[in-house]
């Protein structure tokens, strides 16, 4: 079946970029920093996607809100120092952005957990910064997702109803955030999200590539 959209929302991390090992690289670092225990990069990995308060609460043991807030701004800057060492597009990414592109009508969407700077940067190092018409970070609204704010504020912007975008993530937050918010969902089994919570979020559709989104919509 083919939907008919008019705006494409992603999640960043785990759908455009592959950045699972900078990510854990920077958490690293900065366990090294505060002597924690060094998690392994595949334990790190897996806290991805909810934002970095919830990254490193699930790093450091007996972690309350003020050691949070000590450590957030030291890994802040060393991942924005060290944000595209490892990181790269997934295969056919920049591909199939250039075909939605290709379409007028059709406006395109990050909605992501990352700093809206630290995207921005991603973005325009790995050269597919002009394929996005809009950019949503945690700066930007007061609920991350599963909350559907991020997704609201995009559809706002440019005056659709919910019906006529589809989100597109790898993690259930994502999924759950487009349900809410009553715009068609896309799990992509590829990134760096917990698959099987994925398959339980019930998307209307899956993909483990990309470039198969343009087979689900027109």
């Amino acid at each position: 079946m083919r939907y008919h959209v008019n705006l494409v929302i992603f999640d960043f991390d785990g759908v455009i970029i592959d950045s699972g090992q900078d990510i854990a690289g920077a958490m690293q670092h900065v366990l090294k920093q505060f002597n924690q225990p060094i998690l392994t990069r595949e334990e790190i990995i897996s806290y991805v996607g909810h934002g970095v308060g919830h990254l490193i609460r699930n790093c450091f043991s007996g972690c309350d809100d003020d050691t949070i807030e000590q450590v957030i701004p030291i890994y802040r800057k060393h991942y924005l120092e060290n944000a595209v060492v490892e990181t790269r597009l997934y295969e056919h990414v920049e591909e199939t952005l250039k075909h939605i592109k290709s379409s007028e009508s059709t406006k395109t969407a990050l909605v992501t957990n990352k700093p809206e700077d630290l995207a921005l940067k991603i973005l325009e190092v790995l050269g597919v910064k002009q394929y996005f018409d809009m950019v949503v970070g945690p700066e930007s609204v007061k609920k991350m997702k599963p909350d559907p704010e991020g997704i609201i504020q995009v559809l706002e912007h440019f005056k659709l109803p919910a019906q006529q975008a589809i989100m597109v993530g790898d993690s259930y937050v994502d999924v759950e955030a487009g349900k809410n918010a009553g715009t068609l969902t896309c799990g992509v089994t590829y990134g760096l999200g917990n698959r099987e919570e994925l398959i339980k979020s019930s998307p209307d559709i899956f993909i483990s590539d990309l470039a198969e989104l343009l087979e689900h919509i027109q």
